[in-house]
């Protein structure tokens, strides 16, 4: 999950209030200062986070809790809401007859955020999708796309010879133009020179794009907001694309400075498959954030070459509790299919599978210790598999000869399986999450036998 270390403070500041039974001032100014030095340090813009502080401050005192709500609980509730606040409700995305500018500055990712929209729009809509390649400053843009669309329905249109941007869009328009949806990838810029700047604005007369997306790398941190403003001066930005948010401290600056120049958050990128794009929605984002899950945004991550039929089958297993090496084994390939680990555990909430509190080294490990698994149960029989129980010592040490490792390491298989049979029991038990799986996969309840 991004922001890892500001979910950490904020989770902190919350324990403040851990056991308390009553409000007072004091507490409540102490809750405010870790706040708001958990929303600095992750680079928030200062004056949103004096605002965003001073709100929950003043909430904390006026609003009462509802019956039976735990005051972390509470001040948790409140910071998510105002957190939502800030960065500001979803942007709605017609996914029809569109015509999408990619803006930026160098080295932002554009490129391949350029590929990942695309492909977002043709795995979430169904829809034709077409790019042009109308950068002409950077070798190999071109076939970098070209690359990275390879092997799905998205058609690629450049001129890699071509020196006029604004003929390669009039050209590309012309070949491509009738798609659903028209991309248009441009040259980043180190600073927005003369040429350049009407470069970008002959590309935007050209292209009369519905849509001008921003792409902007999570590390700049709070200067995404000038540069932001300076492109909005340019073209008339109508989204942002907050790139490599995974990989910084500073991820908060970025989305917090954004936000504050008017200019939406539309999409935000964590990894380097063209399919790790996710449509931003802040308040399913700040729900993951804090630790409370967003079982419903799992569904956005499924593959479209996932078996349906076979998801299906597994989830009814899992809420009646009955887990066999088998089902973990399709599981492992499914959460393969699905992304990493991190990413994938980051929609449920933090007390589900107890991941909450584990470090993201934590669960890289897991990540190579599952892929270790599956080697192992491939040297299984489907018995074996299907009941696991009978996995004894002569059946242990001809596995680990099969599978080229000790039998150790069988056996640490064979215990994060009864681990993980025993919080399917839980997940049997817990009503609320049942009923969101069902509605994920539309099943009804099930209560098969042990």
């Amino acid at each position: 999950m991004a922001l890892d270390g500001l979910k950490r403070r904020l989770l902190g500041s919350v324990g403040l209030l851990k056991g308390k039974r009553e409000i007072d001032e004091e507490t409540v100014k102490e809750l405010s200062r870790s706040l708001r030095r958990a929303l600095i340090e992750a680079d928030f813009n200062v004056r949103q986070t004096k605002e965003l502080t001073e709100r929950v401050e003043r909430r904390m005192i006026e609003e009462e809790p509802r019956p039976g709500t735990k005051l972390e609980t509470h001040a948790m509730n409140l910071i998510y809401t105002e957190l939502v606040r800030v960065l500001g409700p979803p942007r709605e995305i017609r996914p029809h007859n569109q015509t999408v500018l990619m803006v930026g500055l160098y080295g932002q990712g554009k490129t391949t955020t350029t590929a990942k929209v695309a492909d977002w729009w043709r795995r979430k809509h169904g829809v034709r999708v077409a790019v042009i390649e109308a950068d002409t400053h950077r070798p190999g843009a071109f076939q970098q796309l070209t690359q990275l669309l390879e092997g799905t329905s998205v058609e690629v249109y450049g001129e890699p010879d071509e020196k006029d941007a604004s003929k390669i869009v009039k050209n590309g328009l012309k070949k491509v133009g009738n798609a659903d949806v028209v991309i248009i990838d441009t040259a980043g810029r180190d600073s927005l020179d003369g040429e350049l700047r009407d470069e970008l604005v002959g590309i935007a007369e050209t292209a009369k794009a519905t849509e001008r997306f921003l792409v902007i790398d999570a590390q700049v941190g709070q200067a995404a907001g000038p540069v932001a403003e300076t492109f909005h001066e340019l073209v008339g930005v109508t989204g942002t694309v907050v790139t490599k948010l995974d990989g910084t401290a500073r991820g908060g600056g970025a989305l917090s400075a954004v936000a504050a120049t008017g200019a939406p958050i539309v999409f935000v990128g964590e990894g380097e498959r063209v399919q790790d794009l996710e449509k931003f929605e802040s308040d399913r984002f700040i729900s993951r954030l804090l630790g409370m899950g967003d079982i419903k945004g799992l569904i956005d991550l499924t593959p479209e070459d996932l078996d349906q039929e076979e998801a299906m089958r597994l989830t009814q297993r899992m809420m009646s509790g009955r887990f066999t090496l088998t089902d973990m084994y399709t599981q492992m390939e499914m959460m393969g299919k699905i992304g990493t680990m991190d990413r994938l555990m980051s929609h449920l909430p933090d007390g589900m599978f107890g991941m909450g509190s584990m470090s993201t080294g934590q669960k890289k490990q897991i990540q190579k210790n599952l892929e270790k698994f599956r080697v192992i149960m491939d040297s299984m029989t489907q018995h074996e598999k299907d009941e696991p129980l009978v996995l004894k010592s002569s059946r242990i040490r001809r596995i680990a000869r099969g599978s080229g490792v000790t039998e150790k390491e069988v056996k640490e298989l064979i215990a994060h399986w009864n681990r993980s049979r025993k919080q399917m029991k839980m997940i049997k038990g817990n009503r609320k999450f049942r009923r969101d799986m069902q509605s994920m996969v539309d099943i009804d309840d099930v209560d098969l036998p042990m």
